[in-house]
């Protein structure tokens, strides 16, 4: 119960602004063991895994939509930078690499019956070892979490293309789940 109660704290700080980069201080202590633990601090609640993905406002606004751009950044090395992107929801799933073309996200394809029925639940990532997706061959399979990103603010997500991000679930900035597998 209180991890609810700091999470639901949190959220209200994250409406005003910010919740600071802590560096994986408890309860938010959840790693990954990869490049994601940069920008992500996490806690795990039972089988399921909640926290904030973070990003790096830049000093320019997007041309194109108006918005602040940002970028993710090393928390860990400049945590005044950063500030909360999104809120995540997790639920634990096995995936497997069925597509990885330079500058996107990998593509993992993941049992339909193991999607939450929630919407908004588009992006998998590994847990521990390889560092970054290119460590993986296609075929491989991995244990991690499928995550639901919720956006709680306005800007320009400058990853893979470049993506508007507006507040509420994000379904395309970072989607990289297939449920096809044949």
């Amino acid at each position: 119960m209180a991890a609810v109660v700091i999470l639901v704290t949190a959220g209200t700080a994250m409406a005003a602004g910010s919740y600071p980069w802590r560096d994986h201080a408890a309860p938010f202590d959840y790693e990954f063991g990869n490049h994601i633990d940069t920008h992500q601090q996490s806690l795990t609640r039972g089988a399921m895994l909640e926290g904030f993905f973070y990003v790096t406002l830049q000093d320019r606004v997007d041309p194109d939509s108006g918005l602040p751009a940002a970028t993710h950044g090393n928390c860990a090395s400049d945590p005044d930078a950063c500030s909360v992107g999104w809120v995540w929801h997790g639920t634990p799933a096995t995936a497997q690499l069925v597509a990885h073309g330079q500058g996107q996200h990998p593509t993992w394809c993941i049992d339909p019956a193991d999607i939450p029925r929630q919407p908004g639940y588009t992006h998998f990532h590994w847990v521990d070892s390889p560092e970054h997706a290119g460590g993986f061959a296609l075929g491989d399979t991995a244990q991690g979490w499928l995550l639901r990103l919720t956006a709680v603010d306005s800007f320009f997500f400058e990853h893979h293309g470049g993506f508007a991000i507006s507040p509420g679930i994000d379904f395309e900035s970072h989607a990289n789940v297939v449920a096809d597998c044949g």
